[in-house]
């Protein structure tokens, strides 16, 4: 208490004693005369002098009280009231005294608060070098650093090692108020600024610590980082010490630089993702300003990337669907165009047969015409040949019947020679012997005249078979004469037919020739034909594998909605014809099933 009281302490004690004091001196003074036999209006007197004092004494204790309650209170700096300054005398001017030193006290503390409450490591030393306040920020400085000052001043107890700092201070650097003094302190570097302060001719010293370890190691941390971003590696952090003066810019620089490792990290997420072939990543990061715009145009353009991917595939597909239909019908069209040039080869040779065959024909015409005016002349020769054979078949005939009439003469002659000889012999028999020689001889030409008789009648017989027989040929021969008549204008028809079949011939033998020619011009141009197609063929054949490397190339690529590829039942396959082309290869990934031209 005395301590804290200073000079007020002697104050503190004297007055109860002068007190205690003069109530004992009544009290002996009392006793006293009492034993002295003195009066009792003198031992009253002094007494009540004594009295008198002691009660004075307790009156300037009261009075002086509560200003020592207060000056406890100031002393230990707890707030409170302080007395009200309206006593007169000596304990009015220490009441106003108080007040003041505790409005002066009050403004002390609240600096000193301050202080303990910022961020700067301050002490205050008197004139001797004597510590007289150190700032909460220097105590921890302080207990972070016991390893550093104890290195730099080894042997020395805590409590002194501050003021060693000011002795090195005033015998190496001499520093004037408002230089700064660096000096080293183990592992680190401290810069001290001295600021001199003086009132009521007291001198003190203000200095504060800044630790330049702290600094240095920030500027370093700052270069490396500056560094590491210059090279692309963001990961890089400045270290944050809460009671730094850079430790705000710290943690802004380290917010800038999270702020750019992870859009660094969206980006080169969703690039890499691109690399692989996957159209699906994005920037997903919140991000404001610059990178805010920066992530829209890039997930914008990944956007327009990847629809332009999907229509380039939709595209590729349909290209590779088309080519494959092109591809079947050029092949189809050029088997069938072989195939013409071939059956047009054979047409061509089949004409040059035709036009030989027709001028052959022709030639034939010619001479069947020629034969058939020679026909025509041995028909008419053979029909007056065949009315001769007439006239003379109808003499014959004539002739016939007159030998008939003749042979009839005849057979009557044997007849009458007959009767004559039997009537010979009749007179023969009657005449007897004399007539036996005449009926010999009438026998003998008896006998001969049925031999006549039977003779003309064999021939009659004879003659009447002759005669029907040529009646017969007679008949045929006119029926001959009237085919021969008919034969005669059939013959000259046909002659005339011939005549136009050769006149005809002859015009289609030109015409087949034209043809001929024609046909092998056509051949040539269908042989041309045959290799436009095959060159259209490997074309076609060329633009499919275009469009597979287009597909393969396409098919690298992953969007968020790939497009389908066309049904397999809407590629409808073309109907065989009686060309088969070669297999056509398929590519993988998806293309159309294989076509064939002929059904569109």
């Amino acid at each position: 208490m005395g301590n804290a009281l200073g000079p007020l302490s002697p104050l503190s004690i004297s007055q109860p004693l002068n007190a205690a004091g003069s109530a004992l001196l009544a009290a002996g003074c009392v006793y006293a005369g009492n034993a002295a036999g003195l009066p009792a209006g003198g031992v009253a007197a002094a007494a009540l002098v004594a009295g008198f004092g002691s009660l004075a004494a307790w009156l300037a204790t009261r009075r002086i009280k509560p200003l020592r309650e207060a000056l406890v209170r100031l002393a230990e700096g707890q707030p409170g009231p302080m007395p009200a300054p309206s006593q007169s005398g000596e304990a009015g001017e220490l009441a106003r005294a108080l007040a003041s030193l505790s409005g002066k006290t009050t403004d002390a503390a609240r600096i000193r608060a301050a202080l303990d409450q910022g961020r700067s490591a301050v002490m205050i030393c008197d004139a001797k070098g004597h510590v007289v306040y150190a700032s909460k920020a220097l105590l921890r400085f302080f207990a972070e650093a016991q390893d550093d000052f104890r290195a730099a001043f080894p042997g020395c107890s805590a409590k002194d090692m501050l003021g060693r700092v000011m002795e090195r201070i005033g015998a190496e650097h001499r520093a004037r108020s408002g230089e700064a003094v660096e000096i080293a302190l183990g592992r680190r570097t401290v810069r001290l600024v001295l600021t001199a302060l003086e009132q009521d001719g007291s001198q003190a010293t203000a200095v504060e610590w800044q630790e330049l370890s702290g600094d240095r190691a920030f500027s370093l941390a700052l270069r490396e980082m500056a560094a590491a971003a210059a090279e692309g590696d963001f990961s890089k952090r400045l270290p944050v010490s809460p009671g730094s003066g850079f430790s705000e810019a710290a943690e802004a620089l380290n917010a800038v630089a999270a702020c750019a490792e992870e859009a660094l990290h969206d980006i080169a997420t969703a690039a890499e993702r691109l690399a692989c072939g996957d159209m699906t990543g994005r920037m997903t990061g919140r991000y404001s300003g610059a990178l805010a715009t920066l992530q829209a145009d890039l997930n914008e353009a990944l956007d327009r990337i990847a629809l332009t991917l999907e229509t380039v595939r939709a595209a590729a597909d349909e290209a590779a669907w088309s080519a494959d239909r092109v591809a079947g019908s050029v092949e189809d069209l050029a088997g069938r165009t072989g195939q013409g040039a071939g059956m047009l080869g054979e047409a061509t040779v089949s004409a040059g047969e035709v036009a030989a065959s027709v001028r052959s024909s022709a030639a034939r015409s010619r001479e069947a015409a020629d034969l058939a005016g020679a026909t025509m002349g041995a028909a008419e020769h053979g029909q007056g040949v065949v009315a001769q054979a007439v006239g003379a078949i109808e003499r014959i005939e004539t002739s016939s019947s007159r030998i008939s009439d003749i042979v009839g003469v005849i057979d009557e002659i044997a007849f009458q020679t007959n009767l004559l000889a039997l009537n010979a012999a009749v007179e023969a028999a009657r005449a007897g012997d004399a007539g036996k020689g005449f009926a010999v001889v009438a026998s003998e030409v008896r006998a001969l005249a049925q031999r006549s008789a039977q003779a003309a009648k064999d021939i009659k017989g004879l003659i009447a078979t002759s005669n029907g027989q040529v009646g017969e040929g007679v008949r045929l021969v006119r029926d001959t004469g009237e085919a021969l008549g008919r034969i005669v204008g059939a013959v000259g028809k046909v002659s005339a037919m011939v005549a136009d079949i050769s006149t005809a011939t002859a015009e289609q033998g030109r015409s087949v020739e034209a043809m001929s020619r024609k046909v092998g011009q056509i051949d040539g141009e269908l042989h041309e034909s045959v290799e436009l197609a095959r060159q259209s063929a490997e074309a076609t054949a060329a633009l499919g594998d275009q469009i597979a490397r287009l597909q393969q190339a396409v098919a690298g690529f992953t969007t968020a909605a790939a497009q389908p590829m066309r049904p397999a039942q809407e590629r409808q396959p073309i109907a065989a014809t009686a060309f088969n082309p070669a297999q056509r290869r398929v590519a993988a990934g998806g293309r159309p099933a294989p076509l064939r031209a002929g059904n569109g």
